[in-house]
């Protein structure tokens, strides 16, 4: 029997099996990019712990928020293409009340941001069938929403926490 043909197809076959192997994690990979569960992995761990922009400012409000019987739950996030960053929270699974943290750039940016949305920059702000308190400071607005008949339930807490939490976290929050 020819060895050199056994060992070319040897190799062959290694190399094959490799490349497969490789090109299935290649994929794998990928495929966690294109649905950005790496990134949400990445800034899940680095808020946990405590190394991301905004982890000791969130870890706080979350506290603050269950220490009055209205944990927040349901958390979504979202960046947009100049930094700009928005966490949004159900008060305890409740698709009608939420807290909404902005967090933008720079004062101007923000006020700017806010009004577009809400129409004015702080305060009360009845918006699409539902009352909103804007709580702001510097870059970081808080925005607690209610709608239905459920509005305004955590109005009078939310109004005591947003106050005391942003001016613990100055500047971008917890920078």
């Amino acid at each position: 029997m020819n060895y050199r043909g056994i060992a070319a197809a040897v190799l062959l076959c290694s190399i094959l099996a490799i490349s497969v192997g490789c090109s299935k994690q290649v994929a794998k990979d990928e495929m966690r990019l294109y649905n950005m569960k790496a990134y949400e992995e990445g800034s899940r761990e680095a808020r946990i712990s405590g190394r991301g922009m905004n982890g000791k400012f969130l870890e706080e409000l979350q506290a603050s928020f269950s220490k009055v019987k209205m944990p927040l739950t349901n958390e979504t996030y979202a960046e947009d293409e100049i930094g700009n960053i928005t966490y949004q929270y159900r008060i305890n699974y409740d698709a009608s009340q939420f807290i909404t943290v902005y967090v933008y750039q720079d004062q101007a940016a923000r006020e700017k941001g806010i009004k577009e949305i809400f129409g004015v920059t702080e305060g009360d702000a009845n918006v699409a069938g539902g009352h909103n308190l804007i709580i702001s400071d510097k870059e970081t607005s808080i925005v607690y929403t209610s709608t239905g008949d459920k509005t305004d339930n955590y109005y009078s807490q939310v109004k005591k926490i947003a106050p005391a939490l942003l001016a613990k976290y100055q500047g971008r929050v917890s920078s």
